[in-house]
């Protein structure tokens, strides 16, 4: 019998981790429901795998023979599911026991233009929010609203709440639409993928909702912790840019590209100065110092031809790597992206100015350079519309950073 709603968790590492998400969930699945449990075995090198066909029998396993990221085994695990709707779980999170009744009546219930319902999270105790809610910056970078702040200090939403995403650790599509509209963009690999998705369903003409009543609680970092700064910058880096340059209008784009490029070169220059001791020789002009003097034997020409000193900057900084390699990627990959722009922009049935106008894009000075914004050159690039919003890192995250 084909079940109602099907539930997609991805494992790469981590077993405790994922044995306590699934026993939530079988917990969360007594509801009377017809559901099912998919967990997509993303190259685990743990053998958990066959724990946890001894243990929830019922529950089906996807393999995938290397690591495809969250994006990648997502898409196995739909691909797999026969219901009607998807839920996304993270394996670092413990649902509570009615998580999935109140997400799947949510969708059940919506209006048909509805892609997507996410719920809520919160840390490990409990206690604290996590994400309810989040923003997207000018240059494709997102955030949570109020994370780590105490539940009774954070205004959480009612339901059917229109959300521009929904967080892909904790929600729940409809699975034609999902698939339909591209799903998560594999080029994704993992963060940022949920934003991107959730913009380009508002673009088509659907709409995203909030369940706060479909609660999780999320440990949190264990995916960033596997991969490390350098790779978790660079998908960071990449992927904001793909969001905005994918999802931004026309005139839209025409007027948030300076700065957005402006910014990146920006930040890659300082990071190699500031962050990087071996980079000291970008900061002095060749035409201000003095070259080193010539050997005889150069002098004369011996090797039949003049060189240069030599001039090394070496770069070490995993941060600083991160974006050039983001950067190189971008470029190295510039006719795809152009491809997946015009697919996005050949199915806008809503315009950026309505979508805005829902939610604000903001302006958020995160990295070295980013003091520059409210500098005269900066002042020249910011675009009349969309019309930005502004914060900080500190009132964003205050004492918690």
């Amino acid at each position: 019998m084909t079940p109602d709603v099907a539930v997609v968790v991805i494992h790469h590492r981590g077993r405790d981790q994922l044995l306590e998400c699934l026993e939530a969930l079988a917990r969360a699945t007594r509801g009377g429901r017809r559901m099912e449990v998919i967990l997509v075995d993303n190259a685990s090198r743990e053998g958990v795998a066959a724990e946890v066909r001894h243990r929830y029998p019922a529950f089906r396993i996807v393999h995938s023979p290397r690591n495809v990221g969250f994006t990648g085994g997502i898409r196995l695990g739909v691909d797999a599911a026969s219901a009607r709707h998807v839920a996304f779980i993270n394996d670092d999170a413990v649902v509570d026991p009615d998580w999935l009744v109140c997400l799947a009546a949510a969708i059940e219930t919506a209006p048909i233009d509805v892609a997507a319902v996410g719920g809520r999270l919160t840390d490990r105790s409990g206690t604290r929010n996590d994400f309810s809610d989040g923003f997207v910056t000018f240059d494709g970078h997102a955030f949570q609203m109020d994370p780590g702040k105490p539940l009774d200090q954070v205004k959480l939403g009612a339901p059917g709440e229109e959300r521009l995403f929904a967080c892909g650790g904790n929600m729940i599509v409809r699975r034609e639409v999902f698939l339909e509209s591209g799903g998560f963009d594999d080029d994704y690999f993992a963060y940022l993928e949920d934003v991107d998705f959730g913009w380009r369903q508002w673009i088509e003409g659907r709409r995203v909702l909030f369940e706060p009543r479909a609660t999780a609680r999320h440990r949190g970092g264990a995916t960033g912790e596997a991969l490390g700064i350098y790779r978790r910058g660079y998908l960071f880096e990449k992927n904001a840019f793909m969001t905005a340059y994918k999802n931004l209008g026309g005139e839209s784009w025409q007027d948030l590209a300076p700065p957005i490029l402006a910014a990146f070169a920006n930040r890659v220059a300082r990071m190699l100065t500031e962050r990087n001791p071996g980079c000291a020789i970008l900061r002095e002009d060749p035409y201000l110092q003095e070259p080193a003097p010539r050997s005889f034997g150069r002098r004369l020409g011996w090797l039949g031809r003049r060189r240069e000193p030599a001039e090394r900057a070496v770069v070490d900084d995993p941060l600083a790597i991160a974006h050039l390699r983001a950067m190189l990627w971008i470029f190295e990959h510039a006719d795809r992206l152009a491809a997946k722009r015009r697919a996005v922009q050949s199915r806008r049935k809503r315009s950026d100015s309505e979508i805005f106008e829902r939610f604000p894009l903001w302006r958020v000075p995160t990295y070295v350079g980013d003091d520059r914004f409210d500098g005269d050159f900066f002042a020249t690039l910011w675009p009349q519309f969309p019309p930005l919003r502004r914060t900080t890192l500190a009132e964003i995250f205050g004492d918690r950073r």
